[in-house]
């Protein structure tokens, strides 16, 4: 499971770029625009073309993922705190994937399942956020501890960790700074995680 996290901020041409990324074999995109209100959202996701739809996941916003057929919403820690458990099951008998931000190994113990997917981060140190560093140590390895959902390594993976998250038991990585750093070779960068990702018959 490789997962693209849009640039924080406006970006040109951006939505041609998920189009290339996901053609490239990235499972999903989070579109999330920490600051932006659901009308600039909405404008961003209609300039994409709507093929894309189906593997795009949005930070916060369910009304615009049941309106544009999305794959599903993303909370944050704020966001998971306010939503009730009524809306998560209204939620889930729409089809949506459900993912959230954890920031301990621990939050494991009491993820619920109703979780589709959680980011651990920052599992090394970040590249777009400089001074937000890994708490976790060279050996450390992933113990799931009877969550079902896939757990995605976020923060500093690129191509000189991605094996590394990999040898650490993620299902999955999660590409921030490493694609969007220098967004003219986005697609080769991630071709190259993608890859190295993907190795040994690592094929999730």
């Amino acid at each position: 499971m490789i997962q693209i996290i849009t640039h924080s901020t406006f970006l040109p041409e951006e939505t041609s770029y998920w189009q290339l990324l996901l053609a490239e074999g990235a499972d999903s995109i989070l579109v999330r625009k920490p600051g932006w209100s659901e009308t600039d959202y909405e404008q961003l996701l209609q300039e994409a073309d709507p093929s894309c739809y189906s593997k795009l996941m949005i930070s916060g916003h369910p009304s615009l993922c049941e309106k544009y057929h999305l794959q599903g919403v993303h909370f944050n820690e704020l966001g998971r705190g306010l939503i009730t458990g009524e809306q998560i099951t209204g939620y889930r008998q729409r089809g949506w994937r459900l993912s959230t931000s954890i920031h301990a190994a621990e939050t494991l113990q009491v993820a619920s399942d109703e979780w589709d997917q959680l980011l651990l981060a920052p599992v090394f140190d970040s590249i777009s956020k400089p001074g937000h560093n890994s708490m976790f140590k060279e050996g450390f390895r992933l113990f799931k501890d009877g969550y079902n959902g896939q757990v995605l390594a976020l923060g500093g993976i690129d191509h000189t960790t991605a094996a590394k998250a990999r040898n650490m038991q993620f299902d999955g990585i999660a590409l921030l700074g490493a694609i969007w750093q220098e967004p003219a070779i986005a697609v080769s960068n991630f071709r190259r995680i993608r890859d190295i990702w993907r190795t040994d018959g690592h094929m999730s």
